[in-house]
């Protein structure tokens, strides 16, 4: 089914799936645009502290001003979208290399679109239930962007990716991922318990993000990680070389030249 889901997707022109990206970018830029005065008027403040008065130049911003932002920063999440796609390509690089880039890149920018319109609707906490969003969007954003690009990679490897290296490159990407969520989740956990002014529920929070990363690496281990081995494994032993093309002439050839003596 995930398959199927991808495969119309790969149909549509390019400029959907930037479209897709940037649109879903505007929409989690939502909670921003609702407390973008708030959060302004604390800058201005925080340079007024400093004794930096910029209240004459920037003080008076047109309400358009905030849509602007919005725009632009989701023009650079597309970007960097785009960069971090073009480096899974390069980790994906050798005998497993995507074949079919134009649907791979598709697959990629409805799924990060996807991922963006989840996490953005519930950064909408952040305005209406502050405690909730402080606690819980890490978590999702973790769970929601494991889960769709494991999926994703799941209903493309058919299309993109050489059956032979199926295992080979998600290895890759499993390594690269769950190593950089330990590192930064641990270093995260480290501080935040090491610094007496965070409240207890920080450092719950903190411990509870750690072992999340710790549980999906087990879980995707346990079912993706093991089951594609297998499926590699299995398309190796299964795997016929191509047979060598003949000379020009084929057999007849031979034969006429056997006649001959030669």
């Amino acid at each position: 089914m995930i398959t199927k889901i991808y495969d119309k997707i790969s149909k549509l022109p390019k400029w959907t799936g930037i479209v897709a990206v940037i649109v879903a970018a505007i929409v989690a830029n939502i909670p921003m645009m609702l407390s973008f005065d708030v959060l302004w008027n604390s800058i201005l403040a925080s340079y007024a502290e400093a004794g930096i008065d910029i209240s004459g130049t920037l003080g008076n911003l047109p309400d358009s001003y905030k849509y602007v932002v919005a725009f632009l920063g989701a023009l650079v999440t597309w970007g960097i979208m785009e960069l971090i796609a073009y480096v899974v390509i390069w980790i994906m690089s050798g005998p497993g290399r995507v074949r079919d880039k134009k649907y791979f890149y598709n697959a990629v920018r409805f799924t990060y679109a996807v991922y963006k319109l989840i996490v953005g609707l519930y950064s909408l906490t952040a305005v209406y239930a502050r405690g909730a969003y402080a606690y819980g969007y890490d978590w999702l954003n973790f769970v929601v962007l494991t889960s769709l690009f494991t999926l994703c990679y799941l209903g493309i490897r058919k299309t993109c990716v050489n059956d032979n290296f199926v295992f080979n490159t998600y290895s890759r990407l499993y390594s690269v991922w769950f190593i950089y969520q330990g590192i930064v989740c641990l270093l995260n956990f480290m501080l935040i318990i090491a610094d007496a002014s965070y409240a207890t529920e920080y450092k719950i929070s903190s411990g509870v993000m750690l072992g999340l990363v710790a549980v999906a690496a087990l879980v995707l281990y346990l079912t993706v990680y093991r089951k594609l081995k297998k499926e590699q494994d299995d398309n190796r032993s299964n795997f016929i070389p191509p047979v060598p093309p003949q000379r020009p002439g084929g057999q007849d050839n031979d034969e006429i030249f056997r006649g001959y003596g030669l």
